[in-house]
């Protein structure tokens, strides 16, 4: 199943919410997941296309929606203090939390508490597998082992001024943050791989690069960027001929890479890619685990005072996926490709991330 997830509708004085619809259905999404601050005016089942809705409806709602008698094919999830209980649904076979203000507990504790936050969840509702909430209006993402958390941004008034959703396909957990602009780029569309830690990969598996490459190839990616932690036997690796590779290692290659390789200096991390600036934040996954959201984004204003065109902060060092969106740069990291398989793609002009794994066989019948 894919769920369409969106947030903080509000007013949507630019109307936003029928167009997001229609692209969410163009892209197949079996059901709506609305994470809060919806206006009675959009409770009609036309305007989702006869989708099946699943809405968050925050205290203030409560005294202008009817949260007892939803549309036909409508749920609500209501706010009940401390008892998150009435946040909790299985969607798919797949226990959700469908809130709205978790995300502003990201805003001023660690990434720590806020995990910590998460496991209380997971440890009162034994399955549950996602988070969805909103009201920050920016889109934000974080992966634990068990228990990964959504915040799809805003239809209405986001913090970069364009009216945003998310797409999670639950059979292959990818999830898409993606968004509708306000202008028409002139800008040609390209996409960039992001894949950190791949460490000692190729030993326990000898089809990972083949598979990587079939990935981002089936993605229309042309330059892949390495955070760091690769294996110095796997720089120049045959597999990733097609693409431009931008790594960085503190090791030399054993082996002379081909043209298609670009070492990151370490003194000064920055690559630019089609005219689009990543900086590579080597110590960052330390930080953020010792620091709020506020925290994180002061971090992002020193670089940019010296590289004030860095649109994206890369880091790896951790083995979960992780993105925050700022109005000057998002930071992000894919994940561990060692342990989980996990990789991003940025598509841009419209800076749609993808955060995907690397698909393993099953194990096939025992005879």
């Amino acid at each position: 199943m894919k769920l369409g997830i969106i947030s903080d509708t509000h007013d949507d004085k630019a109307n936003a919410l029928p167009y997001i619809i229609r692209e969410l259905i163009k892209r197949g999404v079996d059901q709506i997941i609305h994470c809060g601050d919806i206006e009675p005016k959009h409770i009609n089942p036309l305007l989702f296309n006869g989708l099946p809705v699943t809405c968050a409806i925050n205290l203030e709602q409560h005294k202008k929606i009817d949260v007892k008698n939803p549309p036909a094919g409508w749920a609500y999830t209501t706010h009940t203090k401390d008892n998150h209980e009435t946040r909790i649904r299985d969607i798919d076979h797949t226990r959700c939390y469908i809130g709205h203000k978790f995300s502003s507990r990201l805003l001023m504790e660690p990434q720590t508490a806020f995990m910590k936050g998460i496991d209380e969840l997971r440890t009162n509702f034994d399955g549950l597998r996602w988070i969805f909430a909103g009201h920050t209006h920016h889109q934000i993402f974080t992966q634990d082992a068990l228990v990964s958390f959504i915040n799809p941004g805003a239809v209405c008034d986001s913090i970069n001024n364009s009216h945003e959703f998310a797409i999670l396909d639950t059979n292959t957990g990818e999830v898409t943050f993606s968004r509708l602009l306000r202008t028409t780029p002139i800008e040609p569309d390209f996409s960039v791989g992001i894949i950190s830690d791949s460490l000692q990969i190729s030993k326990i598996d000898g089809d990972f690069w083949k598979r990587l490459a079939s990935e981002l190839k089936n993605k229309k990616v042309t330059h892949i960027i390495h955070c760091g932690n690769i294996a110095s036997e796997d720089i120049g690796r045959s597999e990733l001929d097609e693409f431009q590779v931008h790594y960085y290692s503190r090791v030399p290659a054993t082996q002379r890479p081909g043209n298609n390789w670009h070492a990151i200096n370490k003194n000064r991390p920055l690559t630019n890619i089609n005219g689009r600036q990543f900086y590579l934040h080597t110590n960052l996954a330390r930080i953020l685990l010792e620091e709020s959201e506020i925290e994180m984004h002061k971090e992002c204003l020193k670089i940019l005072e010296n590289h004030p065109e860095v649109s994206f902060v890369l880091y790896g060092g951790t083995n979960n996926a992780f993105l925050n969106e700022g109005q000057q740069a998002r930071i992000f990291s894919p994940g561990d490709a060692f342990s989980s398989r996990g990789y991003g793609v940025i598509k841009f002009p419209v800076t749609e991330i993808v955060l995907g794994h690397v698909p393993l066989d099953p194990f096939p019948p025992i005879q």
